[in-house]
């Protein structure tokens, strides 16, 4: 990290110096725009969309129609209306993960909520600062939110563009840890997980009120990352489950006077209006010297 970004202290926490400005959002009590980007989401490798309650298990354990080692898999996709979902709620949290921890790899200012914190005296991790006021937020929470504070942002399920039965895979597998001491399976540590097969879409959609390019552009760039292999939903992801490759359709902007379509984004015009997007956002990440350049 750029040493000029975290010089100054302030009550023992690092203190961000020279931020580079962002596009504030008008607020909630003025509408000026509305957004709808739609985007896909492929498998790359066998996904556990969420752990399951015991009638998913049995469902599931129904459609396989053979004969398992345990009497019910431990671990099987979250259904929803038919079909393999990842909530709202998980998508949101893994795109402000990522997007969070890149601005604060480039000394942006980015603040820890209060809830995060175990104890009065629990300091923020290094690089990032104390809850926002809420005159002033970081840019994650001027888009994401807060405790107190809806975001700008709203993240539709994710569900497979297939029914669960066509996506599930045909065949448990079997997950084992071994012993530290004598390298054999530990007690109660045998589990059986039925995943999702690899190549499985899905389609979701990001609505947002008043957005900037730059958070246009930092949702890019999570597409970006996820094309080379590094974006991941879902459980056991470090044991060779859940990457996901994204893809943004379309984007479409809504005025409010009146509530018209004004443009929508697709083919090579999307490609331009990314790319202009993002380059907002990398105008973000510069180190400090860099921002009048």
């Amino acid at each position: 990290m750029p040493k000029e970004n975290l010089e100054e202290k302030e009550n023992g926490v690092s203190k961000m110096a020279s931020q580079p400005s962002f596009e504030k959002m008008p607020g909630f009590h003025r509408l000026e725009s509305l957004w709808m980007i739609e985007y896909k989401a492929v498998s790359r490798e066998p996904m556990i969309t969420a752990p399951a309650e015991e009638e998913a298990k049995i469902e599931v354990e129904k459609l396989l129609d053979k004969r398992l080692a345990k009497t019910y898999p431990d671990l099987v996709p979250l259904i929803f209306e038919g079909h393999a979902a990842f909530s709202g709620n998980a998508v949101k949290g893994l795109f402000r993960h990522l997007i969070s921890s890149q601005l604060t790899n480039a000394g942006v200012r980015v603040c820890v909520q209060k809830v995060k914190l175990g104890g009065k005296k629990e300091q923020p991790p290094e690089g990032r600062t104390p809850q926002c006021r809420p005159e002033d937020p970081c840019f994650v929470c001027t888009w994401f939110g807060t405790p107190s504070r809806q975001g700008a942002l709203h993240f539709s399920f994710l569900k497979s563009v297939k029914p669960f039965k066509e996506v599930l895979a045909e065949n448990p597998i079997p997950m084992v840890a071994l012993s530290d001491e004598f390298m054999g399976v530990s007690e109660r540590a045998f589990l059986l997980v039925v995943p999702l097969k690899p190549g499985t879409e899905f389609r979701g959609w990001i609505k947002g009120e008043n957005l900037s390019r730059e958070i246009i552009g930092a949702i890019k760039e999570v597409v970006d990352m996820s094309k080379a292999g590094f974006v991941q939903f879902g459980a056991l992801k470090t044991r060779g489950f859940g990457a996901m490759e994204l893809e943004i359709l379309s984007v479409e902007k809504y005025s409010t006077r009146p509530f018209q379509l004004e443009k929508k984004y697709a083919g090579s015009d999307l490609e331009d209006f990314l790319k202009e997007c993002q380059g907002e956002y990398h105008r973000l990440l510069r180190p400090a010297g860099a921002q009048r350049q």
